[in-house]
């Protein structure tokens, strides 16, 4: 979810202290874009822009993953997409400040990598909610793919901070897009690399073919950035 340059931080984060940094975040510069760490506001909404885009959303059952203080539903609801509408985050401040400004819809404390249990959704939408560098963010990543896919009906979209950016930060991690691609291969045949709408992010597109014939794929190796 961050892309501003930050602090070194040890090798190996948890996700208390991940949710330490955003919480910090939050607390400087209140429940905006730069409480969620963006650099810009443009960059978040080129990011929604391009998530919005994996499937007709206008009245589907959507996950958003990582939800903040909900902007990706103030973007659904000022471009008249309406959906029904579910964000889970780690942080109870920010599910707190999203509950205040959309009652209207469903907010919850959730971490997706303990899984979503039952739940069902139509799309599970995910923007930058595995950028902070926690010390195993490609197992994670993959575990929470498999679950995302075997969580949704329609399709999932997941943006990521790429290898190929010019400009890096220990805090942060980058993904090489063509591992993630790769792997999501082995879940789904059904799957869309996109890149070039930012200079340092790739977004993916995975479709199930039947819900109920999605299994748990063996984790790919990372290879060193090309």
């Amino acid at each position: 979810m961050t892309e501003k340059p930050s602090p070194a931080i040890p090798e190996r984060l948890s996700q208390a202290e991940v949710a330490a940094f955003f919480r910090l975040h939050l607390h400087i510069h209140g429940p905006n874009w730069r409480g969620l760490g963006w650099q810009s506001q443009r960059s978040q909404q080129r990011r929604f822009a391009v998530l919005s885009e994996v499937g007709p959303l206008a009245n589907a059952h959507v996950l958003d993953i990582g939800c903040g203080v909900g902007d990706l539903y103030k973007y659904l609801l000022r471009r008249r997409i309406a959906v029904n509408y579910t964000g889970f985050d780690i942080l109870p401040e920010m599910v707190a400040h999203a509950r205040r400004r959309y009652p209207e819809a469903q907010f919850e404390v959730r971490d997706a990598l303990q899984g979503l249990g039952s739940q069902r959704f139509d799309y599970v939408l995910c923007s930058g909610a595995f950028n902070v560098n926690f010390g195993r963010n490609l197992l994670a990543v993959q575990e929470v793919l498999n679950e995302l896919l075997r969580g949704c009906t329609r399709g999932v979209a997941i943006n990521f901070l790429s290898t190929r950016a010019r400009e890096r930060d220990d805090i942060l991690f980058n993904y090489d897009p063509e591992v993630l691609f790769t792997y999501c291969q082995t879940l789904t045949p059904h799957v869309q690399l996109l890149e070039g709408y930012l200079p340092n992010d790739f977004t993916l597109y995975l479709y199930p073919e039947r819900s109920d014939k999605i299994q748990r794929a063996e984790p790919v190796l990372e290879r060193s950035p090309s």
